[in-house]
């Protein structure tokens, strides 16, 4: 439009009347025009636009308009030639719009519209990522691709050249320090700093910055440090426009100075990746690290993108053979059956006797994962005749494994497997740790003698090998059964430090679900929540890599969010993961993880008040367990509930039977938790006086334990007994000490069944304060947030969690309506004191022997009828271990937290 007078003008009104190219002539054209409607002047950049007409549009805009005049210019960022004077006045005087491009909420919207796609939200999330919303981008990168439906893969992985074409009108006719200074950004990504850009691009660093300004103007780089695309699109284009070589050597470059510079080994892996096969004895390792780093963060698709890198190269053959196990490990999380049928590719390619062994293993492993034990003891079995008897060390790992795997059998233990569990010690008592683990795993099953449990339990996992999933699986969850929270917990902590250096995330998750486990032991129920969403996320529904693991992780879940109070999530998860609701055996018969997934029904069905359909789950839930010969209530607690539920729905007799049933084991055991729960269950099949000793031993027996959630539910039920009795005083202090935990341990209904009751008269002498809305736990912490604690002082001044504060402080926030902290002072009133109420205290402690232990009578173990706080020395409970020295992290005030 440069070389025509008035061009814009002409386009927009035709010629004045008289014909003349004048600017007066124009103008009074224009006024003619905007005295009879609006006018709205749409240019497409002011740069091209020829002197006459900008002299025209900016005497426009100076005109008394009688009505309104809109101006809309495009004008690039370019400060070259062609601005003209007129261009520069309008510049000057015009209110500037950047235009950010679309929402990435509207990215679907448009795909549908303009390209006839369905785009889910990852995908459009990724489609806004690579575009910034620029339609025309947005366009081009969806062009052509087939189906109707593209995910979000295959967005990211692919630039179409319909994308590339338009991308080259940002990056035609680029200075070629330009050029060179955006084909090293585009290379080395994220980390493009100027300083190594400039080195890349050979530039010296005051050219590289007149190159970044030149790209900045073009729009190609955004305006902001370090350099980066203004959309990721750009990038892919500069690097598809590259020499195969001299990206290929860009890359080999740069990778080499992250190495020597430790940018850490994904970093380097990116670079060494982007290169292809190299033939490099260094790129092996980061990309392997790095793999292993993805796996651990559950990136299984990116972590397998890199192991698959290395195997391009030439490896030695013990190399080839670790790297195909890990990229194995890897696909378990994207394609489980193209995994599985690796591994057992290379099991069967495999000459090596020890390397046949541990792929025999692996191979096992990823079966038992898919809950096939019968076909991983096939596996063991045929690869051990395989190795035959000239390799007796590896034979033996393999028949210990096959006798430990058939303890997932529906039918119990193998006749195998008790004959090595109860033959006598090797001689000069040198045991292998897998046979220590099967020991563990027997003993804990039967439930005779604790301490037959936690010697092998101890002595499977001594080593550094936490990876191991068969012995984390076997014998962390013995030493739970035990009660041993603080050492299983270092044992899941050990195996979660070492999942992230080996590739080994299944091992990650079981520890995971174990934490997870030893929260739920101990009554935090939040924490256990907090773990084990995660891992359900991470997972999956419908996986069918883990079964085994996504049912334990599902049913520890579904049991705290009913123990929560949230239904709606709980039933929903077993929707998606757990059994159907037409029968309690027909999907779960014979799989290893039916009992718990039953049993976290049950506790969904008590919380809807349907303890028959309880009750009905939990005695298949037994069935299974004492088909395969797991007799110990420490393992599931099947005997109490149900009785719990059977006393709920009329059927005192049965649920008499089955507490006394219960008493008998938890005696053998011998662990106060157990005994407690018993207890507790025997005294609600009873009435009168006999309910009351009967309570009264079971909160002696738990409050010698850390079962906080069992110990509210006792109290809350002697209460209730005192009640009825007409002993008010004794129930109040009852009440008041249950509502307490069941607020630490965030039990929701347990806590407004206990505020439906008559108001308990507190322990302490000040006024207890109120809301309408809030519980008292919720209102305690709230107070001390209001007077400015920290939430960690507040774990600290209430002996909570750091998780459990959060948890009730979010709780609080929902309620009020309002969005945290600084709305608590118009909410609720100021907190009178900083001290926690007795009644919101844990139980008073006083030291016996160097140890902390909870004051009150000796713990009882006898049947004899006795009067409420009579102490009885017949036989007394050992205090357990999670008494002695400092209490598991999920159960104090934690730093981490």
């Amino acid at each position: 439009m440069r070389d025509s007078l008035f061009a814009v003008a002409r386009q927009v009104l035709g010629r004045p009347d008289d014909g003349t190219d004048t600017l007066e002539g124009y103008v009074a054209r224009g006024r003619d025009v905007m005295a009879r409607t609006p006018l709205a002047l749409c240019v497409d950049d002011l740069m091209d636009v020829d002197a006459s007409s900008a002299r025209w549009l900016v005497a426009l805009t100076s005109l008394d308009r009688p009505v309104p005049l809109l101006l809309v210019a495009a004008a690039g960022d370019d400060p070259g030639t062609g601005r003209t004077a007129g261009a520069a006045e309008l510049l000057a005087r015009a209110e500037h719009l950047e235009l950010t491009g679309l929402p990435e909420a509207g990215v679907a919207e448009f795909a549908a519209r303009h390209c006839g796609l369905t785009l889910d939200a990852a995908a459009a999330a990724v489609c806004h990522e690579l575009t910034g919303g620029n339609p025309g981008l947005l366009l081009a990168h969806l062009a052509g691709r087939p189906g109707t439906a593209v995910t979000a893969r295959e967005l990211r992985g692919t630039a179409g050249p319909e994308a590339l074409r338009c991308t080259r009108r940002w990056l035609d006719d680029l200075p070629r320090p330009a050029l060179a200074m955006a084909r090293a950004v585009a290379v080395l990504g994220d980390s493009a700093e100027v300083t190594h850009a400039a080195s890349l691009a050979e530039l010296p660093v005051p050219d590289a910055l007149h190159a970044i300004d030149t790209l900045v103007a073009r729009q190609v780089l955004a305006n902001r440090v370090p350099p980066a695309f203004r959309h990721p699109l750009l990038g892919t284009a500069v690097l598809a426009g590259m020499p195969v070589g001299s990206r290929i050597a860009a890359h080999l470059k740069v990778a080499r100075f992250m190495r020597d510079e430790q940018w850490g080994a994904e970093r380097v892996a990116q670079q060494l990746a982007a290169a292809g096969p190299t033939g490099l004895d260094w790129a092996v390792e980061p990309l392997r690290t790095a793999a292993r780093k993805l796996l651990h963060e559950g990136r299984a698709d990116e972590a397998s993108r890199y192991l698959r890198c290395v195997l391009r190269d030439r490896l030695p053959a013990d190399v080839r053979s670790a790297v195909r196990r890990e990229l194995a490990e890897a696909e378990t999380f994207v394609d489980p059956d193209l995994a599985l049928s690796e591994l057992d590719t290379l099991l069967r390619e495999s000459e090596d006797p020890e390397v046949c062994a541990e792929l025999a293993l692996d191979v096992a492993g990823m079966l038992i994962d898919r809950a096939r034990p019968a076909d991983a003891a096939s596996v063991l079995d045929e690869t051990a005749g395989r190795i035959g008897a000239g390799h007796p060390a590896a034979v033996r790992r393999l028949t210990l494994r096959k006798a430990t795997v058939s303890l997932l059998d529906a039918a119990g233990p193998s006749a195998e497997a008790r004959r090595l569990a109860d033959a006598p010690e090797p001689a000069g008592g040198a045991r292998s740790r897998e046979l220590a683990n099967l020991r563990a795993a027997i003993a804990a099953d039967r439930g005779a003698d604790r301490e037959a449990a936690l010697a092998p339990a101890r002595e499977a996992l001594a080593d550094a090998a936490g990876g191991d999933l068969g012995r984390l699986w076997q014998s962390c969850a013995a030493l739970i059964r035990a009660d041993e929270l603080v050492e299983a917990r270092a044992h899941c902590w050990r195996t979660g430090r070492l999942s992230r250096a080996m590739s080994g995330r299944r091992a990650g998750l079981a520890a995971d679900i174990f934490r997870a486990r030893i929260c739920r032991v101990a009554g935090d129920l939040p924490g256990a929540v907090a773990i084990l969403r995660p891992v359900v996320e991470e997972i999956g529904p419908g996986s069918t890599a883990l079964p085994t693991v996504t049912g334990f992780a599902v049913a520890g879940l579904v049991e705290a969010l009913a123990q929560l109070g949230d239904q709606d999530e709980a039933a929903a998860l077993l929707a998606a993961h757990g059994p159907a609701d037409h029968g309690p055996d027909d999907d779960l018969y014979g799989r290893y993880e039916g009992p718990y997934l039953l049993a976290a029904r049950a506790a969904l069905w008590r919380l809807r008040g349907e303890p028959g359909r309880a009750a009905g789950d939990l005695l298949a839930a037994g069935r299974q367990l004492v088909r395969r010969g797991a007799v110990s209530p420490a393992i599931l607690p099947w005997r109490s509930r149900a009785a719990l539920a059977l006393a709920a729905d009329g059927a005192a007799d049965r649920a008499e039977t089955l507490a006394r049933e219960e008493l008998e084991a938890a005696r053998r055991w011998g662990t106060p938790r157990t005994i407690g729960v018993a207890r507790h269950a025997l005294a609600m099949t009873r009435q009168g006086e006999r309910r009351l000793t009967l309570l009264a031993e079971a909160v002696r027996h738990l409050e010698a334990s850390p079962a906080r959630l069992e110990l509210a539910v006792a109290r809350a039920d002697l209460g209730a007994a005192l009640r009825a009795a007409g002993r008010t005083a004794e129930a109040d202090r009852e009440c008041a000490a249950a509502l307490a935990l069941a607020g630490e341990c965030g039990a929701t209904p347990l806590a407004r069944r206990l505020r439906a009751a008559p108001e308990p008269v507190p322990a302490h002498d000040k006024p207890v304060r109120t809301h309408p809305l809030l519980t008292p736990q919720e209102l305690k912490i709230a107070g001390l947030a209001r007077s400015g604690h920290t939430n960690r002082q507040i774990s600290q001044m209430l002996f909570l969690t750091m998780r459990t504060v959060e948890f009730h402080l979010s709780g609080v926030y929902r309620k009020l309506g309002i969005a945290g902290r600084q709305g608590l002072a118009g909410a609720i009133p100021a907190e009178p004191s900083a001290e926690p109420p007795e009644d919101l205290a844990r139980p008073s402690v006083q030291p016996v022997d160097g140890r902390s232990r909870h004051a009150g009578p000796e713990p009882c173990s006898c049947s004899r009828a006795l009067p409420p706080g009579t102490p009885c020395s017949d036989t007394p409970v050992r205090p357990s271990r999670w008494h002695d020295g400092p209490r598991p992290a999920e159960l104090r005030p934690s730093a981490s937290r």
